[in-house]
Formats: structure tokens, sequence, C-alpha cells
């Protein structure tokens, strides 16, 4: 077994449990009575579930920890946040991402959008790595991901219909999207890895073709391989490669 199968392996016992990568999708609605379920203490703000692949006796389990850190820290519209799972309740290592969603009309304050009734407009999108940790490195390309699926959010009628939803068939995708697309890249490439990431950090490439998911992974690669972005991790961080070194 490679190193990249063995990355994307679970613990034996947590497989019967757990899938890999799980995700959940919330209406978000400030300063009222948190739910029975995912309650915090004092958070100003409840959770309600719009549709999950969490099965329903574990999906509290990840909505409390997940309410837990949003109620101890600022959160930010389009910008999501990693946090550790507890190792008591979820196979070690284990983290969730998650994203704060506005889709209400720009300029408007809440109690101008018109026609929102009681319903927020507002979602908290949460993805789920069971068994594994790393998805702080990929927060830029999760952060564009979620704002890619704020169409499919507003699509949402009021009483969720998430089942069978445009968003539900896209969401499922995360994983590959914005994290396997590193194994894919570097497969394809192979030899010609080391040209591409001269090229990544020393010019701006523009690509083209017919392939939609091959040019949208070289694109994110070349993103996050470019020198602008790795300076952003400063001396303290590690890039997405230095991370996995066994990937190349």
């Amino acid at each position: 077994m490679s190193s990249v199968d063995e990355l994307l392996q679970i613990e034996p016992t947590s497989a019967s449990r757990w899938k890999e990568n799980e995700y959940a999708v919330y209406r978000y609605s400030p300063n009222k009575t948190m739910e029975s379920e995912g309650k915090s203490p004092g958070a100003g703000f409840s959770l309600s579930l719009v549709g999950s692949s969490i099965p329903p006796d574990r999906e509290h389990l990840v909505r409390e920890q997940v309410a837990t850190k949003m109620s101890q820290g600022s959160l930010y519209h389009g910008s999501g946040q990693v946090t550790t799972l507890d190792p008591e309740l979820f196979p070690s290592p284990s983290q969730a991402y998650y994203c704060l969603i506005d889709t209400r009309q720009s300029g408007l304050t809440r109690e101008e959008s018109p026609g929102d009734g009681d319903v927020s407009k507002q979602f908290l999108l949460c993805f789920v790595s069971i068994g594994r940790q790393g998805l702080d490195l990929f927060r830029t390309e999760l952060d564009s991901y979620t704002a890619e699926l704020k169409p499919f959010l507003q699509e949402l009628p009021s009483d969720n219909g998430f089942s069978g939803s445009r968003l539900e068939a896209e969401i499922k995708q995360w994983f590959s999207k914005n994290v396997s697309y590193l194994t894919r890249v570097i497969k394809l490439c192979h030899d010609q890895l080391p040209l591409l990431l001269h090229t990544a950090v020393n010019s701006h490439v523009e690509v083209t073709g017919e392939n939609s998911e091959t040019a949208r992974d070289l694109r994110q690669f070349l993103e996050a391989c470019s020198l602008a972005n790795l300076m952003q991790f400063g001396n303290s961080e590690v890039s997405h490669l230095t991370a996995f070194p066994f990937l190349i």
C-alpha cells in the first residue's frame, strides 16, 4: 500500500461507525436560544440542520463541538475555521472545517431583507475529516469552495428541501474537489512536477483545456504553490507540499 493510500485509510474499528469525509449544512440564526441539539450555553445563536451525511445519532456530536468553538471566538462570513474534534468522541485524529455563508442580498440588513420571514438566510457549512488531519492546510481552497456553493444555498426553499437538491449533489464532492486534487495533479504530472512547481512560483499560468476537472485541479495546484500564496504561511506554517512530502 502506498503512502497516498495510507493517508486515505481510517482505522478499521472506526470504519463501521464513520465514513472518511462527512458534511453537514445548518441554518444559522443569530440572537436566538440554542435548540436542544447542539446547545452551547451563552452562544446567542441557533443551528438547525438542513442536511447531512452524518448519521443522526452522531451528527449532534459534531454540532455541539462546532457550536462550542463558534461561541468561544469570532466568526466571519466567508472565512472558515478548522478545529480538532474531541479524540474521546471521534477517531483520532479528526478535524472539522466550518464556514458561515450569508445568502442575503448584498447591502441589506437582516431587518431589510425582503421575504425572509422567520427563516434565516445564513448557513453554516461543516466539512468533517474522520481519522485524518491537515484540513487547515486547505482553508484557501475550502473558503473558495463554500463561496461557490452560495447559489445552491439560495435555491433551498424555506422548508429546507435538501434531499435531491443541487446542493446535495455538489457538496458530496467537497473532499475530492478541494483536497484530493493534490494527489491527482501529482499523479498526472509525475516527472514534470518540478517544472510545474518552478512555473507556479515564478510566473503566471493560464490553464485551458476541455477536461474541466483536470483544469480545475491544475488551477488549484498552481494557486497553492504560487509564491504569493506560500508567503502567507510565514515561518511558523508549512505548505501543502512540505506537509505531505511523501506525495512527491
